[in-house]
C-alpha cells in the first residue's frame, strides 16, 4: 500500500522502534507529573516542605513537617499527594529499570547524518546522565521519606538541579536540530 508506514517494534536502520519511543515519551510525562506533584507538596506548605521530619523544630517531626513524632520517616499514606509522589516515584524507577534493560538488550539505530561528532558525544553524555538520574532521583526521595530528616534533601534536590542541566542541554541539542539546522532530527522519536 502507497503511504502507509509500517509500525516497527524494535530500533533499526529504520530508526527508534515503538518500544523505545513509547518508554521515552512515558518516562517524560511521569518526570513532568512527578516534578508538578513534588512543587505542589512545596508550596501547599508554604515551600517548608510537606512531610520533611523536622519542619521548624529542634527533633525530627516538631515544627511545620508532618513526621511522626520522634520517629524517622513520613506517615506517607496520611497526605494524599505525598502518597502519590511516592506511588509516582516507583513507577518512575521501575520505568527505569524496564528502559535500562530495554536500551543494553537493544541496539540503538545508526547515528543520524546530521549530527557531527560533537552533537553525538553530547547526546551519548547526557543519555547516559539522564539514566543515572532517573535512577538517583527516585531513590533520593525514597531515602529522604525513609528516614524523614531534612538532612536528607540535599541529595535530592541536588539531582533534581542536575536532571534540569542535563535536560537542558538534551532539549538545546533538539532545538538545535529542529529549528537552527532544520534536519528534522526530532521526528526520529517521535
Amino acid at each position: 500500500m502507497a503511504g502507509t508506514r509500517r509500525v516497527r517494534v524494535r530500533n533499526g536502520d529504520h530508526g527508534y522502534g515503538l518500544v523505545t519511543k513509547a518508554l521515552h515519551w512515558t518516562m517524560f510525562a511521569a518526570i513532568a507529573a512527578q516534578f508538578v506533584l513534588g512543587y505542589v507538596l512545596d508550596a501547599d506548605d508554604g515551600g517548608r516542605g510537606r512531610g520533611r521530619g523536622r519542619g521548624g523544630g529542634s527533633g525530627p517531626g516538631s515544627g511545620q513537617g508532618r513526621g511522626r513524632g520522634g520517629d524517622s520517616g513520613y506517615d506517607v499514606f496520611d497526605d494524599p499527594v505525598l502518597t502519590a509522589h511516592v506511588v509516582l516515584g516507583l513507577t518512575i524507577l521501575t520505568l527505569a529499570a524496564i528502559r535500562l534493560v530495554w536500551r543494553i538488550t537493544t541496539p540503538l539505530p545508526p547515528w543520524a547524518s546530521t549530527l557531527s561528532h560533537r552533537d553525538r558525544t553530547l547526546a551519548h553524555w547526557t543519555e547516559r546522565a539522564l539514566y543515572l538520574l532517573m535512577f538517583a532521583i527516585p531513590l533520593s526521595g525514597l531515602w529522604l521519606i525513609a528516614i524523614g530528616d531534612d538532612d536528607a534533601l540535599a541529595p535530592h534536590v541536588v539531582s533534581h538541579v542536575a536532571f534540569f542541566i542535563v535536560f537542558a542541554l538534551h532539549l538545546g541539542l533538539v532545538a538545535k536540530h529542529q529549528f537552527i539546522d532544520r534536519d528534522r532530527l526530532l521526528r526520529r522519536m517521535l
